[in-house]
């Protein structure tokens, strides 16, 4: 394998996008794409000028503190959803995300699917499935978004080993050559046969 798939690269973003999270209980990541092109990325955390769980310590959760049930979790979570605040910051810049893609490191939760509809996306891509302690809500929205007119695709994607094997070699390695430069003083002829043999007989003909 020579490089990633675009499902396995912008999936990696999205996980690399995460590493900003605020939220102690899930770090989630979101890029949205069309044609292959980043649009918008955004990470789940605390609205501009509200404080951070994670400042408060790596066990810190406003809703848990207070007892707040999971049923009763966004009424009372400090953080703003990956999957939104890409729409936010899609719309804060006046980038249209009509027919776009979303890549998610979770599937989205029923409130973060109602905004993406009302955005104009049109495929999701997540890593993991969202759970809840309701099984039945989450079995019951995984079946609206995967059946929604407004959504054609709706797809668990992953990384495969070799990719991240390749990540990992990249991420602690550096940008030095693998092979060694050319110097303007060394001269030769040009093999032009072996050009057209690669880049395809079409080339030539260009060149007519």
């Amino acid at each position: 394998m020579n490089r990633p798939s675009w499902h396995e690269y912008f999936l990696m973003l999205a996980k690399l996008v995460s590493v900003r999270s605020t939220c102690n209980s899930r770090k989630i990541g979101a890029v949205i794409v069309r044609s292959n092109r980043i649009l918008a990325t955004g990470y789940n955390g605390a609205v501009h000028g509200a404080p951070h769980c994670i400042d408060r310590g790596p066990d810190f959760c406003l809703r848990r503190s207070i007892g707040a049930h999971d049923a009763d979790k966004y009424n009372y979570c400090l953080s703003s959803h990956a999957e939104v605040n890409a729409i936010d910051q899609a719309a804060r810049f006046g980038i249209p995300l009509e027919n776009a893609v979303l890549y998610c490191t979770l599937e989205p939760c029923n409130w973060c699917f109602k905004q993406l509809i009302q955005a104009g996306i049109r495929e999701i891509y997540f890593e993991e499935f969202y759970d809840s302690k309701n099984k039945e809500f989450d079995i019951y929205w995984r079946g609206i978004m995967e059946s929604h007119e407004g959504i054609s695709v709706f797809q668990q994607v992953s990384i495969s080993p070799e990719t991240l094997e390749m990540v990992f070699h990249v991420l602690s390695g550096s940008s030095a050559r693998n092979m060694p430069a050319t110097s303007p003083q060394e001269s030769g002829d040009m093999d032009m046969q072996e050009l057209v043999r690669m880049m395809g007989p079409d080339l030539g003909k260009a060149n007519d």
